[in-house]
Order: C-alpha cells, then sequence, then structure tokens
C-alpha cells in the first residue's frame, strides 16, 4: 500500500510520555533499542496496515504490540492511503482507564 503514517496529537503525547517513562527508569540504550523498534514497526505498517489485529470497539481501527508494554493504535484510511497513528498505550495498565 505504501500509505503516509500521520501522527496525531495524541499519539505524539502518549509517544512522550513512553518515553519520559525510559529516561527516568532505564538507560540511554533501552531508549535506542525501544525508538529503533518503533521505526521499523512503522516502516511495516506502512506497507501492511492491516497486520495487526482489529479493534472490537472503533471502525477501521488497529492495536499493535510494538513491545509487550507498550501497544499502539492507529486507524486505517485506505481510500485516502493514510495511517492515522491514535495512541501508544501500556500495556501494563487497566485498558478501561485508557481511552482511545
Amino acid at each position: 500500500m505504501g500509505a503516509e503514517v500521520i501522527w496525531t496529537k495524541r499519539a505524539l503525547k502518549t509517544f512522550g510520555q513512553r518515553i519520559a517513562y525510559l529516561e527516568e527508569h532505564w538507560t540511554e540504550k533501552e531508549i535506542f533499542n525501544f525508538t529503533a523498534r518503533v521505526n521499523e514497526y512503522l516502516a511495516t505498517l506502512k506497507s501492511q496496515p492491516l497486520m495487526f489485529r482489529k479493534s472490537t470497539r472503533v471502525r477501521h481501527t488497529h492495536i499493535g504490540v510494538i513491545i509487550k508494554e507498550v501497544s499502539l493504535v492507529y486507524r486505517v484510511k485506505p481510500r485516502k492511503q493514510i495511517i492515522e497513528l491514535v495512541a501508544f498505550i501500556d500495556n501494563r495498565r487497566n485498558p478501561k482507564m485508557q481511552n482511545y
């Protein structure tokens, strides 16, 4: 598909929160590894946006695990060939507390 990836304000905010957590509790190596993993994930997403699990709540929305602690919620807009990143969620938190 080769779709364009768009970051929402919420995606930028939640990504920043994940990085801040790593800065506080881990080393530069883990931050580098996480950002590299996100970049790999986004490259895969561009070519195969429908390969990750569909959300049962919201139409055209998918959820994919980046690492076991963090997942990405994103929307696919096939007509416009856009992938809209919605939020990076912490898998250790109560899902009912995380609106996306």
